[in-house]
Parts: C-alpha cells; sequence; structure tokens
C-alpha cells in the first residue's frame, strides 16, 4: 500500500497514508499515556505519606520504619489527633494512618498494633503526690483534671473509662493543646493529668511525678494503624504493615 506520493515538489501522504497516520496518532497518544501512568505508578509506589498522632511518633513509627526497610521510599508524615488523622486516610492524603483512640474509626480497616497504661500522674507540688491510699471515683472525678482538646485519643480514651467506672467529672477542666502541655501542666501541679506510661516514664524515675493510686484498676490506649479497602494498594505500606505484624 502506497503512503506517500513523492514528486518533484516534495512527498504528500496518500489517502491510505492520511488515514494510517490518523491511526498512527491514536497509539501514540495512548502509547504516551501509558507511560505516564507508569511513572505515575512509580512514584506512587516510591512514596508513602503516613498521618498519625504524636504519641506514635515519638515512640513507635521510628522503629517500625526501620524494621520494614523503607530506605528508597519517600515517608511523608502528617502529624494530627486522632480525629483528623482518620479524616487524612479517608480522603486519601495518607495511605496508612496511627490512631490512639478508645475504638477502630469508622468506614476504616484497622488493627491494633501496641497497647500502653495512661497514668494519672501529679507533680511535687500537689497535694496528692505522697499519697499512698487509692482514690476513689467520686474523688477523681471532683479533682481538677487535666485534659487534652476534642480529638485527642488520649482524652477519648479516658473518658471512655472514667464513664464505664461511673465517675462524673465534676471538678475543675484545664484544656490543653496536647500530651506535652497535659505533662508540662502535671508537672507543675495544675491538676492530675492521664499520660502515656512510655511519656512519663523518666519523670516518674526522678521523682518529679507520681502516680495516683485509683480504684478500678488501669486504663489501657490501643495504637492502631487504619486504612482503606481490603489492603492497601501501595506496596510499601503493605511492606509496613507486614513488619509491624511481625514485631
Amino acid at each position: 500500500v502506497a503512503l506517500l506520493d513523492r514528486g518533484p515538489t516534495g512527498s504528500h501522504a496518500t489517502g491510505a497514508g492520511l488515514r494510517l497516520a490518523s491511526a498512527c496518532t491514536e497509539i501514540l497518544t495512548a502509547a504516551t499515556a501509558l507511560v505516564d501512568r507508569a511513572d505515575q505508578l512509580r512514584d506512587e509506589q516510591s512514596h508513602l505519606p503516613i498521618a498519625t498522632t504524636r504519641h506514635v511518633i515519638d515512640h513507635f513509627l521510628a522503629d517500625w520504619i526501620t524494621e520494614a526497610d523503607l530506605a528508597e521510599v519517600r515517608i511523608d508524615v502528617i502529624e494530627s489527633d486522632t480525629l483528623r488523622v482518620a479524616q487524612a486516610v479517608r480522603s486519601g492524603e495518607a495511605v496508612l494512618g496511627f490512631t490512639d483512640g478508645p475504638g477502630a474509626p469508622v468506614g476504616l480497616r484497622s488493627e491494633v498494633v501496641a497497647r500502653e497504661d495512661l497514668l494519672p500522674v501529679v507533680g511535687r507540688s500537689h497535694r496528692w503526690f505522697d499519697r499512698r491510699r487509692a482514690l476513689s471515683g467520686g474523688d477523681l472525678g471532683a479533682a481538677t483534671l487535666v485534659r487534652q482538646r476534642a480529638g485527642s485519643g488520649t482524652r477519648d480514651v479516658v473518658d471512655a473509662a472514667l464513664s464505664a467506672a461511673g465517675v462524673a467529672a465534676t471538678g475543675e477542666e484545664v484544656e490543653v493543646s496536647s500530651a506535652t502541655a497535659a505533662r508540662l501542666a502535671a508537672l507543675a501541679g495544675v491538676g492530675v493529668a492521664f499520660l502515656p506510661e512510655c511519656r512519663v516514664a523518666r519523670d516518674l524515675e526522678r521523682g518529679a511525678l507520681a502516680v495516683v493510686p485509683v480504684l478500678g484498676g488501669r486504663i489501657e490506649q490501643p495504637v492502631r494503624v487504619v486504612w482503606r479497602g481490603a489492603r492497601p494498594s501501595v506496596r510499601s505500606a503493605r511492606g509496613l504493615l507486614d513488619a509491624i505484624a511481625a514485631g
């Protein structure tokens, strides 16, 4: 089939050549789209956005990433509270999220990957610093409590535990923006703060904080990894999940 007519003034496409050129354009467009999509997939596989709470960043995340061997993956960490971590995963802003609230976020798959005791602590200037006799729920509820702002997983865990024990918070409430601020408030003797054991271990060892004995047992805070769908589509996310499970 002749595709070109050659003459003294140049070459011109034949009718068959024009029809074939149209088909070639479609093929080239499809091939370009295929290459672009391959580049996009490669970028997605080498990029892992993670939304997580500060508690997980400070005490868990670095070890998990090391165990997963993600040296070739660019990891973007979005720090927020438990409520907004779940929102980031639902919206697709993050592939994985780590929350520390009492329950699994609605609409997401999740697994509990760690547990931590929440301890009621006070500073040296607080009247309960040297207390040995366990407090009743009523005494605790009437005390000044240092609470993190709404959206905090720690706050939700404490609220759920107190409610389950029939304890009503009737005393003064001091709301702070973070666990770090809650720890500082406790050190200053402002009130009773419930904080993860790993965050206050050194303060307890050096006698800057003391655990207030409370009737009714321990409060346990779960740490969950959350994601959309049956299984994350990004390979590095699956690798991180596997490393956490193996650990």
